[in-house]
């Protein structure tokens, strides 16, 4: 620990020692005791979201007598709309990351309102920012659990274990509360609305129900993982041209002009509907679809969680434990050799690795294994369907 670090780890501890006097035995942790669990969520890329979704199922799984209360804001909200084994979702303008006191404030707001006394606050992995620390301890005078960058703070602070994965993280948080359990695959939920709205969107792009493929070319922007447009083209005319199959793109707002460029590359192949789902809409879209063709980002966890199966494109930078979907035979994930390098990856780097046949190879694999099926489709929906409403 450097200078500067002692000197935080000093003032954050005399933080703690005020606080112990004023707060006394309210801050004594008891997870097994817990009966209202608040969680901070503001770290919002759409990976995080899903990956911490197991520890929610794990703790109505083993603590069904929890009740639990998510405070997030954005896509986080949105993401938890339907989510059935979150009982209550608050949604604030404010951002935690930014504004630790003026979110505590509309939590604290939020929870008078409800009538919801938290017994803990806990931040999961991606969270462990010192100011969610502030803002839990400004939210409610109750103990605090999780992972933090300011464990002077936390009555039970967790660290990272670097040979557990995302899911691995999200579960040791879990075990914390007394909520311990195998591996669970994340979990994402849509309405019968998200359900018809990703109908029509389908039906427009498909009318004579063929076999479909969607295909996300385009990340987020936050780490490197593009492709070369030449190879996305011979995929996309493989679908479409060799096979005969529906083709649909999905993306943000943002990603629009991109996938026009690849469509017109490719004779105009296939349909975007990018910009025009919700993130529910998106998960009963990729639920109703027959295969996904994906770069590494946060669509590809949304289709992981609700099953579909997947031809998936990862950097080789960036160790596959963490995030991938590593161990299922419906899921293909393609990767180089290892470079290891810190996030977001070298710079100006492209999956140049992995070349177009082993994409489309991988992916006549999986249409053997998991021929089009609309019992497959139906049984997914089931999976996700859901008739909570948390707004």
């Amino acid at each position: 620990m450097g200078v500067a670090g002692a000197v935080k780890s000093v003032g954050l501890s005399a933080v703690a020692a005020v606080e112990r006097v004023l707060r006394g035995t309210r801050m004594k942790p008891d997870p097994a005791a817990a009966r209202n669990v608040l969680v901070l969520e503001y770290r919002l890329p759409l990976g995080c979201c899903v990956h911490q979704t197991p520890f929610y199922e794990a703790m109505k799984l083993r603590r069904p007598d929890v009740s639990i209360t998510v405070a997030t804001r954005g896509l986080g909200a949105d993401f938890l709309r339907h989510h059935p084994f979150v009982d209550h979702v608050i949604s604030t303008s404010s951002d935690g990351l930014k504004d630790p006191r003026a979110a505590a404030r509309e939590v604290r707001a939020q929870l008078a309102a409800k009538q919801i006394r938290p017994d803990c606050i806990l931040t999961g992995f991606w969270d462990s920012r010192t100011v969610m620390a502030v803002m839990a301890m400004l939210t409610a005078p109750v103990w605090r659990g999780g992972y933090t960058l300011a464990p002077e703070l936390f009555q039970k602070p967790l660290q990272r274990d670097r040979s557990l994965s995302q899911i691995g993280l999200a579960l040791k948080l879990a075990k914390l509360m007394g909520a311990e359990t195998s591996h669970l695959e994340p979990r994402v939920f849509f309405s019968a609305a998200d359900q018809s709205a990703a109908q029509a969107l389908l039906a427009a792009a498909n009318p004579t129900g063929k076999p479909l493929v969607v295909m996300v070319t385009q990340g987020s922007g936050g780490q490197s993982t593009g492709w070369k447009d030449e190879r996305n083209v011979q995929v996309i005319r493989y679908i479409t041209e060799t096979l005969g199959f529906a083709l649909v793109f999905v993306g943000t707002p943002g990603d629009t002009a991109r996938i026009e460029t690849l469509r017109e590359a490719a004779g105009g192949a296939g349909t975007s509907v990018a910009g025009k789902t919700t993130v529910t809409e998106l998960a009963a879209l990729l639920a109703m679809s027959d295969w996904v063709v994906s770069i590494d980002t946060g669509t590809m966890h949304v289709g992981r969680a609700v099953g579909v199966p997947m031809v998936v494109l990862g950097p080789s930078w960036q160790a596959p434990e963490e995030w991938m979907p590593l161990g299922f035979d419906h899921i293909k994930v393609m990767r180089g050799e290892d470079k290891p390098h810190d996030p977001p990856g070298p710079p100006g780097y492209q999956l140049d690795e992995i070349q177009a046949d082993w994409v489309t190879t991988a992916l006549d694999r999986l249409i053997q294994a998991y021929p089009a099926s609309s019992e497959a489709r139906a049984s997914r929906i089931a999976r996700g369907l859901s008739t909570v409403d948390h707004r």
